[in-house]
């Protein structure tokens, strides 16, 4: 359903991601993990083409449905974005207009895919947000984001990226400013969110018990490199990359020093 294929990005005359290559399939969920500056953040915004100035995508392809985003007209890709591809932000408090009420963000988001009213958009939402889990959603809906709690806001933020029931949600470290048990609530909502609409996930995170839960297939980014590639056993529980193996000693246990 998705390919990357040799992906290059660069900011002035460094190259920050080194031909990366991997493919989505329908209602997959990929992992690619790596600690923080490896270029995984960095490769989603390269993806959607919303890289930060002077970045660029300066070779491979990035195939969807067989098409090349990258030669695809501005307005044609937008098209898409938000549509049948979604991202869900590292800081979703960031994400949300702090002058509007979450309720008219997700109108607006949908508003500019498909004709809908006020009225209808605002009992998608609250349909939506009952499957996330959230309570109460008509006040949610009538609230500002600084309103909720960081863990709201994600689930918040993720019921507008799926708003539109696309089919490959881009996730960006969507659990990384979350406290443990809020942590579980987000995986699991992103779970079922595979099990309900059959929407594919990548997910990129340098926290690699979130990837062990969620992730058929990962990836493991060092220096804009994915150096191993493999199934979740695979990967976590019989690396081959050196970096692999350090990751996983790095991770802490109870009764280690």
């Amino acid at each position: 359903m998705f390919e990357v294929d040799g992906l290059q990005i660069t900011y002035g005359k460094t190259e920050v991601v080194h031909r990366v290559s991997f493919g989505v399939k329908p209602g997959e969920i990929i992992g690619i993990v790596g600690e923080s500056g490896s270029g995984k953040s960095t490769m989603l915004k390269g993806i959607l083409g919303i890289l930060d100035n002077p970045g660029q995508v300066t070779g491979g392809q990035i195939r969807y449905e067989g098409t090349d985003l990258l030669g695809l007209p501005r307005d044609r890709l937008r098209q898409l974005c938000g549509n049948e591809l979604a991202m869900l932000s590292q800081h979703p408090e960031l994400s949300l207009d702090p002058l509007w009420k979450t309720g008219k963000t997700y109108y607006e988001t949908v508003r500019a895919h498909r004709k809908i009213t006020k009225g209808q958009a605002e009992r998608e939402a609250v349909e939506i947000m009952r499957l996330l889990r959230l309570e109460n959603p008509e006040r949610i809906l009538n609230s500002y984001p600084f309103e909720l709690s960081g863990g709201m806001c994600q689930r918040v933020a993720l019921a507008i990226a799926i708003a539109n029931r696309p089919r490959l949600l881009l996730a960006d470290e969507p659990t990384s400013a979350l406290d443990v048990t809020v942590q579980k609530q987000v995986i699991d909502t992103m779970l079922d969110l595979r099990k309900q609409f059959g929407t594919a996930i990548v997910i990129v995170s340098h926290n690699m018990g979130v990837i062990a839960a969620m992730a058929d297939k990962v990836g493991v980014m060092k220096k804009g490199e994915l150096v191993e590639w493999g199934s979740r056993e695979q990967v976590l529980y019989h690396p081959e990359h050196p970096y692999t193996q350090k990751l996983i000693k790095a991770i802490p246990r109870m009764g280690r020093r």
